[in-house]
């Protein structure tokens, strides 16, 4: 087995050290966040690979974050478009200005704000677009009404997104080391957990229902691999945007215990197969209005 090296003794047990970072959206870690384009990008060159480039459009990003893929999409398609980025993270905002003054981009505007709520008249734009947002939105419905009340007629909704399934070799073990401890009540809630991402079905039935047609679908998966189980818990990102949500499916009191299982498992499939394998299966999805 896979010794952990990442732990230190406390009161007796095993402290997990990835449990206890806490990682702050702050102006320090926004310096940072650039450097984490393992989820984003290839969702981001999915889109880039497909996304209708036409001239004289006007276009908005929701949910742009420091600028990507925001700030290649203008560049692409050229001065004779107009380019809007939103997004709520003041910090983020700040971040993508900056490239952008960086760069020289002279047709995007980055806007502090919220998809629920966008700066712009009725039928005003020719297409909207989003990496990863949909997953991330509290009320995809208010956000997918609000793009309809400004897309024109025939404009076009274009979003990616990490479909049902992911990470579902990490999820497996997940829930067999709860039920190898009897956390009955963990077990129900990694499974509402789990059924938050979106299939293919559930995405085409909440584009319908706030007027848009599902037009073209590209699917495909990608994989991330890490040496073992501890290199994958103890990684910034997963730490980042996973972990938390992973930390409150199990009470405080059984933490050590579920972990320690997972991490081990993870060690143990890692030392046999030479390292573990997640896949990420995901989907590039155009509507139109």
């Amino acid at each position: 087995m896979v010794q952990r090296n990442n732990t230190r003794k406390a009161y007796g047990g095993i402290i997990l050290d990835y449990l206890e970072d806490k990682i702050s959206f702050d102006n320090d870690m926004v310096c940072c966040y650039d450097e984490l384009p393992l989820w984003s990008s290839p969702f981001g060159i999915m889109l880039l690979n497909n996304i209708p480039l036409k001239r004289n459009s006007s276009v908005v990003d929701i949910g742009c974050g420091t600028g990507f893929p925001l700030l290649e999409l203008a560049q692409r398609l050229g001065e004779s478009c107009r380019i809007f980025g939103i997004d709520p993270w003041e910090a983020a905002v700040s971040r993508a200005i900056r490239k952008k003054e960086q760069f020289r981009i002279k047709n995007v505007e980055i806007i502090k704000g919220v998809g629920e709520d966008m700066p712009f008249s009725g039928e005003q734009i020719d297409m909207i677009t989003s990496n990863l947002g949909i997953n991330n939105f509290e009320d995809p419905d208010r956000i997918l009404k609000e793009c309809f009340r400004v897309i024109k007629p025939g404009g076009k909704l274009i979003f990616t997104t990490n479909l049902y399934g992911h990470f579902d070799e990490f999820y497996l073990l997940f829930r067999a080391v709860l039920c190898c401890l009897k956390l009955e009540d963990e077990v129900s809630r990694l499974s509402k957990h789990i059924k938050k991402r979106y299939s293919m079905e559930a995405i085409e039935e909440l584009v319908n229902r706030n007027g848009f047609l599902v037009k073209k679908v590209i699917r495909d998966n990608y994989s991330m691999r890490f040496a073992d189980g501890s290199a994958f818990l103890n990684h910034y990102f997963i730490k980042l945007a996973f972990l938390q949500d992973w930390k409150e499916i199990v009470p405080e009191n059984h933490r050590n215990a579920v972990f320690t299982a997972l991490e081990n498992r993870l060690n143990e499939i890692a030392e046999k197969n030479g390292e573990i394998l997640f896949t990420v299966p995901m989907a590039y999805v155009e509507c139109e209005k």
